[in-house]
């Protein structure tokens, strides 16, 4: 071989060399097409350029010894997952291969091409392993080996391969083989151990893992390995894996931050995340104790693709301490994101993790200052209330219509939960410990979610004691509907969905609501014919209502209270029937009717009969104003059937005066005939006899009701309505004594009866 041969032989050997090295370097980023490809132009250069300056060499050709160059790794402990440096092993220069060697040193150029070819071949398997295509990854490790049947690089990956396929024997005996090599791999020991355990030898794992730790330190994997196989105790394993984790993380983003190249850059860090979370799961386990980090290690979680584990860390985080509200708006966010959300209990506990969320003073101060922070502006506390409506609307278009599993759809259940923590914040919160602690603001989902119905049934029932004893000096008769919708112990409970419904004025949707307050195995057991409320043994009847849970007799309780708000439904349906643009008069008094029933059965007979005459006269009144005065006479007309003696006379009252109204507006048409208006008259005089107006003007139509009869030859009809107009008058005037306009009345109706007798009748005739 010539000098210039030799040179070129050389120089083509450095470039494989360097190609190798970008290949194990794309390969840690876990860009595995990029190092392919560099590891294909090795073998490029070695097969043609280097092989033919030097004479050639054939790669199935026997060869001796020498070290690997491929870097540590292998397969990891987690059973068929890649440790950090194992799935996506690390790549290491062996010896003679570092950038300020000769390459053609040691055999010669074809011994070099040779040791260059098996590396760039085992860089290939490792691509092809990483890929989980084990049948080709093997096949390339097969290749490596032939071309240096003594070296461990090629048998430790066959290992690894084998251990990825589940084929324990074979990787426990060629790991055991590249032990055996005159430079064993530096893993290989390591990897033993990892295949030890998998098959259950863990005095084999254990011997190993010592082994290698008397000849480098191991790495934090290896560390959590041994500690577990050691029967350390487990929260000293369990810390070992988190710390594990946090290697894994910091390695991955160490390698986005230095910048690597495309998508393998990015495939690396997501494998550094599903291996984080693999094994902060497996440290869970262990230690179940959420620790301060709860968020952090939940993100971790989540980004690591085990979403349930991270939810149920959050769930344990935030039963040990609800105040906290960095917890819940984890919880919050990965169960509204959950892409498995659909269950009725997971939208349950969306919904009750949000509404503790929107009245929690520390979480809008929160959300405050990471505004100044990220745009440098103050955000000010008034514009706290606009932030929560704007959460709140962007959450009910998250919420789906139905078909959620919930038995009633989360919309609406939401609206129940935020409008019970906004009551609950307006008395100062719920003491998160029972001893006091940070209040809660929440709805009665978390009450229950947290396990506290009992407590808070205590707490609603002082609240009530204390708001009675308050207001005691006030009428009775003037607690309306707002003292309901005013009470912690209606909104904590199944009446929580009526009283939203009867504040949004759907009536009858609250009354359908009211309907049924069973839990699910209570309405199985009773049927569509028992009570409306949970069985006195019924053990979910505080998880449910828990504003009843601290009152001695909460399900009669219950049932009296859901009464009082179907009550409540009846009287607004009753008006919604009056004040509809086309009445319907029956509709109201049924409802009216039903709603007298259910006050007396709650001592509230007087109180409900004054509320549905305010109501009629409000809506008579109204009528009246607008010119409708017939709608007026129906309106008070319909209540009257159905309200007793005790409020009647303030309905008679009005009534009379419609009726007058109505009468002298008629009467005052020249077209039209006077008998309606008389008959109102009448009716308005008999309701109201000190109606001076309403009497007079009954004179006046009377008198020229006589006059059209005698005009249509009814001498007798005449006399008859004079008489009557005579009689009246003179009724009159005994409430009206010396009433000029009445006197004037009378004596001209006399008259008219005496000139009306001398006529002749021509009936009679």
């Amino acid at each position: 071989m010539t000098a210039q041969t030799a040179d070129a032989a050389e120089t083509e050997l450095g470039r494989a060399e360097q190609a190798c090295l970008a290949g194990e370097s794309a390969l840690t980023r876990g860009d595995g097409g990029t190092a392919e490809g560099c590891f294909r132009e090795a073998l490029g250069f070695v097969s043609g350029g280097a092989s033919g300056a030097g004479g050639g060499f054939r790669e199935d050709g026997a060869g001796d010894a020498g070290g690997d160059s491929s870097g540590a790794g292998g397969e990891g402990p987690g059973g068929g997952e890649g440790s950090g440096r194992g799935g996506e092993p690390e790549a290491g220069p062996g010896p003679g291969s570092g950038p300020g060697s000769s390459p053609a040193t040691g055999s010669g150029s074809e011994e070099a091409a040779r040791r260059i070819a098996a590396r760039a071949r085992t860089g290939v398997g490792r691509v092809r392993l990483a890929a989980g295509d084990f049948d080709e990854a093997v096949a390339e490790f097969e290749r490596a080996r032939r071309l240096r049947p003594t070296a461990a690089g090629p048998l430790h990956w066959l290992g690894c391969a084998a251990a990825h396929r589940g084929d324990l024997a074979a990787a426990r005996s060629h790991l055991t083989a590249a032990l055996a090599c005159a430079v064993p791999h530096r893993r290989s020991l390591v990897q033993r151990a990892y295949v030890h355990a998998r098959a259950g030898d863990q005095e084999a794992a254990l011997a190993d893992l010592r082994a290698a730790s008397r000849i480098a330190p191991l790495d934090d994997e290896a560390r959590w390995v041994l500690a577990a196989l050691s029967g350390r105790p487990a929260r000293e394993v369990a810390l070992r894996l988190r710390k594990a984790a946090v290697t894994e993380l910091t390695g991955a983003c160490r390698e986005q931050r230095g910048g690597g190249a495309g998508g393998g850059s990015e495939a690396r860090e997501d494998a550094g995340w599903v291996r984080a979370g693999a094994l902060i799961d497996a440290a869970r386990r262990l230690d179940s104790e959420p620790g301060p980090r709860a968020p952090l290690t939940a993100v971790a979680l989540i980004r690591g693709g085990r979403r349930e584990a991270a939810v149920e860390l959050l769930g344990e985080a935030a039963r040990q301490d609800p105040a906290d509200h960095r917890v819940t708006h984890t919880l919050a966010l990965a169960l509204l994101n959950s892409p498995h959300r659909g269950t009725g209990s997971a939208w349950e506990r969306c919904v009750a993790a949000w509404a503790a969320l929107l009245y929690d003073a520390g979480f809008w101060e929160r959300v405050r200052a990471s505004a100044a922070r990220r745009y440098g502006v103050a955000v000010e506390a008034a514009l706290v209330p606009v932030l929560r409506a704007g959460l709140r609307e962007a959450l009910e278009r998250r919420m789906p219509d139905d078909g959620a599993g919930t038995r009633v759809a989360p919309g609406p259940l939401l609206q129940r939960e935020a409008d019970a923590a906004k009551l609950l914040a307006a008395v100062g919160g719920f003491p998160s410990a029972g001893g006091g602690g940070v209040p809660l603001y929440c709805g009665p989902l978390r009450i229950a979610e947290l396990g506290r119905s009992a407590e808070f049934g205590a707490f609603a029932a002082a609240h009530e004691a204390r708001t009675l004893q308050a207001t005691a000096a006030e009428d009775s008769a003037a607690t309306g509907p707002s003292s309901a919708y005013a009470s912690l112990t209606y909104a904590f409970s199944e009446l929580g969905f009526a009283q939203l419904l009867l504040g949004l004025d759907k009536p009858a949707d609250a009354l359908a609501a009211l309907c049924e307050l069973r839990c699910s195995e209570c309405r199985a057991r009773g049927g569509p014919g028992a009570a409306a409320v949970c069985e006195p043994e019924c053990a979910r009847f505080d998880e449910l209502n828990p504003g009843y849970a601290g009152l001695p007799d909460k399900h009669h309780r219950l049932s009296l209270d859901a009464r009082g708000l179907a009550l409540e439904a009846r009287l607004s349906m009753g008006r919604a029937e009056l004040t509809h643009a086309r009445p319907d008069f029956t509709a109201a008094a049924a409802y009216w009717r039903r709603a007298l029933v259910h006050s007396r059965e709650l001592e509230r007979y007087r109180e409900t009969q004054t509320a549905i005459v305010d109501m009629a006269l409000g809506a008579a009144r109204a009528a009246h104003r607008e010119g409708r005065l017939s709608l007026a006479v129906s309106t008070l007309e319909v209540t009257r059937s159905v309200i007793g003696a005790n409020e009647r006379g303030r309905l008679e009252g009005q009534l009379a005066r419609v009726l007058a109204d109505r009468g002298i507006s008629v009467a005052n048409d020249e077209e039209a005939l006077l008998d309606e208006p008389a008959a109102d008259l009448r009716r308005s005089v008999a309701l109201n006899p000190h109606l001076l107006r309403a009497q007079v003007s009954l004179g006046v139509v009377l008198r020229g009701l006589a006059a059209a009869r005698w005009s249509s030859g009814s001498l007798s009809g005449a006399r008859d309505t004079l008489r009557e107009a005579i009689d009246q008058l003179s009724a009159a005037l005994v409430h009206f004594p010396d009433d000029p306009g009445l006197e004037e009345q009378r004596e001209a109706a006399v008259a008219d009866l005496d000139h009306v007798m001398w006529q002749p009748d021509e009936s009679e005739q």
